[in-house]
């Protein structure tokens, strides 16, 4: 079936008439909304209310605005899908789980791709904001908060990343698997930055000001990007309401607890995520101090000072797909790497569930010493990590012993492929990094 017939079929349901938000005009349909749904009522049924789209589109016009000028106009409204608190909230939580999962993801191919002399700038693993991988890892946290708020709701993990459709207002942009560069770094500050940086007639200090519009520039070609901080907001704000229902899980101090911690986690992406990627934007990294230019976003992508290697975007290891990697050796090296990134989620899935501190820290070690020498290998062939998904999830057994025996299996099948390809595996890999997996399922 066409996307366009099933997408016709789906018209009259929450998440397709949802999406008809989108063609009233920005002053009509965000006032309205932001009243209806303060008083819990959800997208669908206030859009009816409003009456036709054809017609609202008529009031107003939002046409010959350019895609900067849209960027600048986002006010952090994510529509809503659902009446019962109960349900929004859980829905945003999963959507929340996938975009840091996506973000991490390409924050990691986007430290891959620094060249060695700026060693710095990419880290080495541990959780702090000066450096890329630093940054990844605090992603990486902030996912198993909200995975783990998800469990103390009572539902389940959620590990997958950002698919299609791409839905515009939750998802900060269309995922990216693409190397560094002052564009890509453009798109992170944006993501991370609080929305008066960069919304239309704020009052800005001068340096904020160039900031702002610099990076609206580098961005003018994404399709209404938008802050992972607005996410958040909608869930804090959604807290209380659903606390508010009967039969709702946590007590009145758990609730200000799991406030207390999102708002960490927004806090920390608004403040120190954001002043990091600043900083690479402008070319004020430490790491960038050696470079004999001023700036090192203004040299061409040839040059050898350039930060980054010129990497595929979106590459895959999967055979027949588009977007291929093209070497047998580096469709191999980003194979295992694969594996390594399933196993790790499966651990992260089984740590979650079961509360296992020993499967998180088994779940960073296949990171560390699995995947991570992988992916570092990968840029002399002229790809990155592909990440691929793995299509029947990160916990697909009927119950917690089938998804034992599952993960143990996966891990076996990495064990086994490494020793096939052993030739081509750099020095820092860990051939025995399945021992532990082993060690904490049983084999």
């Amino acid at each position: 079936m066409k996307h366009d017939d099933r997408d016709q079929r789906r018209g009259n349901t929450a998440r397709g008439t949802a999406r008809l938000v989108d063609s009233i005009p920005d002053k009509n349909r965000r006032s309205f909304l932001k009243i209806a749904m303060a008083n819990g009522i959800a997208a669908p049924v206030a859009l009816a209310t409003l009456g036709s789209t054809q017609a609202a589109a008529q009031t107003g016009d939002s046409a010959g605005t350019t895609p900067g000028a849209a960027a600048a106009k986002r006010t952090g409204l994510i529509v809503r899908d659902f009446s019962d608190p109960y349900l929004e909230l859980l829905r945003l939580l999963r959507e929340g789980a996938e975009i840091e999962h996506a973000v991490m993801l390409q924050y990691l191919y986007c430290a891959f791709s620094v060249k060695s002399s700026y060693q710095r700038l990419v880290g080495f693993g541990n959780p702090t904001a000066d450096n890329i991988l630093g940054v990844a890892v605090q992603e990486m946290q902030h996912m198993g908060a909200v995975n783990r708020f998800l469990i103390a709701l009572g539902g389940s993990p959620h590990l997958a990343r950002q698919d299609f459709p791409y839905e515009p207002d939750i998802y900060p942009f269309p995922f990216m698997l693409e190397p560094l560069s002052r564009k890509s770094v453009a798109k992170y500050a944006y993501l991370e930055g609080p929305a008066a940086i960069f919304a239309a007639g704020t009052q800005r200090s001068p340096e904020d000001e160039l900031f702002s519009s610099q990076v609206l520039a580098d961005i003018r070609d994404l399709e209404r990007p938008n802050h992972v901080g607005s996410l958040y907001r909608n869930i804090l704000e959604l807290f209380d309401e659903a606390a508010a229902r009967p039969g709702f899980p946590l007590s009145p101090a758990q609730v200000e607890e799991w406030k207390a911690g999102l708002l960490g986690v927004m806090e920390e992406g608004e403040h120190d995520h954001f002043n990091f990627f600043r900083d690479l934007h402008q070319g004020r990294h430490p790491a960038f101090a050696n470079s004999g230019v001023d700036n090192v976003w203004d040299l061409p992508a040839d040059h050898e000072a350039y930060p980054a290697h010129q990497l595929e975007l979106n590459p895959t290891a999967f055979i027949g797909h588009p977007n291929q990697i093209e070497s047998d050796d580096a469709q191999a090296i980003a194979w295992l790497g694969n594996l390594h990134y399933w196993v790790s989620l499966c651990l992260l899935d089984y740590s979650y569930r079961h509360d296992s501190k020993d499967a998180w820290d088994l779940s960073v070690a296949q990171m560390m010493t699995g995947l991570w020498p992988l992916a570092g290998e990968l840029p002399k062939y002229g790809t990155g990590m592909p990440f691929d998904p793995l299509s029947m999830g990160y916990a697909p057994g009927a119950g917690k012993e089938e998804s034992r025996q599952f993960t143990l299996a996966l891990a076996r099948e990495a064990q086994e492929f490494s020793r096939t390809i052993e030739r081509l595996l750099p020095a820092r890999y860990d051939q025995n990094s399945a021992d532990g997996v082993f060690e904490l399922l049983g084999a």
